[in-house]
């Protein structure tokens, strides 16, 4: 049995959460697209488990924000890994830090976007305040971000926000994503 950690990971770290780039890209209070984003590998050894997974939505983009490719800045949900030697146990472990708005860069670029839906940003932030009730779990070896983003997905479903259908649709395609074995 994993068991949660506290504060989503928080508890105990020396370093702030990253910069959030909000002030120059906000999130406009306007309909978006919202997406699963799946990760290239970053290792040829990686398997599909090794993928990872964020909710996002686009902030600013050169055209349409329904244009992928055109995209400025991300907002992203996800759990990150935290790895400070010199930070209490454990080490590495997985935090949410809350949304984040950061610049486009070849990462999120090169992501396979998997369109939840298309959200007003008041469903945004109901997202983002799921985001925050949703547990992050001791590091065990096999718990990672697919499984937090499986966990905000029971609660999006259960919100009414996208529909189950739609959410195993998606989770079917990230899983298969580039063909990579699973574990």
């Amino acid at each position: 049995m994993t068991e949660i950690m506290p504060e989503q990971g928080r508890a105990g770290l020396s370093l702030p959460s990253p910069i959030n780039m909000d002030w120059q890209y906000p999130d406009r209070d306007v309909d978006a697209p919202v997406y699963l984003l799946v990760y290239a590998p970053t290792d040829p050894s990686h398997t599909r488990r090794d993928l990872h997974w964020s909710v996002a939505w686009p902030t600013s983009s050169t055209s349409a924000l329904d244009a992928p490719a055109d995209v400025l800045a991300w907002r992203h949900v996800q759990v990150e890994t935290y790895d400070v030697k010199t930070d209490p146990a454990p080490q590495p472990r997985y935090v949410y830090w809350g949304a984040c708005t950061k610049s486009a860069d070849e990462n999120a670029a090169g992501a396979e976007k998997l369109l939840l839906g298309t959200f007003s940003r008041e469903q945004r932030r109901k997202v983002e305040e799921l985001a925050w009730e949703t547990s992050v779990m001791h590091p065990n070896g096999d718990w990672n971000c697919q499984n937090w983003i499986l966990g905000l997905f029971d609660k999006l479903d259960a919100a009414g926000l996208v529909p189950r259908r739609r959410l195993d649709e998606v989770v079917k395609a990230a899983e298969t994503h580039g063909g990579l074995p699973g574990r």
